[in-house]
């Protein structure tokens, strides 16, 4: 077997190492040489599961990594916070329609617009963290300040907000409440009033069984009384209808009656009316018969009266006469 040829091993590895760096050149798409913007977030809780070189995203698209992870202790030791480097690639970052201007001067910019940082799991599995850029308007961050580089405000991951929720609740106070509950139902099941209850159970169910069976029976019964009272009153509905059809007939013919003799009855009003209206009119022969009875009534009386001053005067003249 020959021995292998110094060269032509030296040739393989520069060859492997060529093909190592052009696959990490390919795969990174030239974020090895771009120029990185630098961010620093501080995290008030644990960030067990955040390692260097975690992926940064944004709503999902990897924008960068973490650089470093470091303490801050404040003076009085009882607010412990995490430092957060991080770098971002500037070309999978890009802000359309705002003017050129530092990288800086854009991360300020889209901090000012609600640009938040936020610890989200990776994977349950391994339990591994990454640190999630979202936009969120309305919602309570945290941030230190006076940092060399622009810092992004964080907000508790999902799970810090849910056991800042758990710490609000009574959990002592719960679980003193079920216990209570559970001694009070034991008590209730041991009483000696629900135990006689039990077994009084099935005569009572036999006795409501046979309340139920009598109360079928009266309904039964009640039924067809109802039935016959109702037969009975439809019988007589039906006779007092035909008494008063029968009633309203005869008032018909009656009616007819009626308003003929009233029509004759007012025919004869009208004819005396009539007769009333001749002897009454001025221009009338009876009333001009009237008229001449009276005035010779009255010349008669004339004379008479003359006759009577002459008698009055002359007695004489009753024998002379003339």
């Amino acid at each position: 077997m020959s021995k292998p040829r110094p060269l032509s091993v030296g040739a393989f590895v520069l060859a492997a190492l060529a093909l190592v760096v052009g696959g990490i050149l390919f795969f990174t798409a030239g974020t090895l040489t771009a120029k990185h913007v630098r961010l620093v977030s501080f995290f008030p809780g644990t960030v067990a599961g955040l390692q260097v070189g975690s992926i940064v995203t944004f709503q999902g698209v990897p924008v960068g990594q973490v650089t470093s992870l470091g303490v801050r202790i404040t003076q009085d030791i009882r607010r412990p916070i995490i430092q957060v480097d991080m770098e971002l690639v500037p070309s999978r970052l890009a802000v359309y329609g705002a003017p050129r201007s530092r990288e800086d001067d854009q991360v300020a910019t889209l901090v000012q617009r609600g640009l938040v940082a936020q610890l989200v799991k990776e994977s349950f599995i391994t339990g591994r963290l990454i640190v999630e850029l979202a936009f969120r308007t309305g919602v309570e961050t945290s941030r230190v300040g006076g940092t060399a580089v622009p810092e992004v405000p964080t907000v508790p991951s999902d799970f810090a907000a849910l056991a800042k929720q758990l710490q609000a609740v009574d959990i002592a106070g719960a679980v003193e409440s079920f216990q209570r509950t559970a001694a009070s139902l034991d008590t209730l099941l041991n009483s000696a009033e629900l135990r006689q209850t039990v077994r009084d159970a099935p005569a009572t169910l036999a006795q409501l069984r046979q309340t139920l069976a009598t109360v079928d029976r009266e309904v039964a019964a009640f039924s067809r009384t109802g039935r016959g009272v109702v037969g009975d009153s439809a019988v007589a509905l039906q006779k007092t209808l035909t008494s008063v059809q029968a009633l309203v007939a005869t008032l018909d013919r009656e009616s007819a009656t009626t308003l003929t003799a009233i029509r004759g009855t007012l025919g004869r009003a009208d004819a005396s009316l009539d007769n009333t209206r001749l002897l009454l009119d001025p221009q009338g022969p009876m009333v001009s018969q009237l008229q001449q009875a009276v005035d010779d009534l009255a010349a008669t009386a004339a004379r008479l009266r003359k006759v009577a001053e002459r008698v009055d005067r002359d007695p004489a003249v009753l024998v002379r006469g003339r």
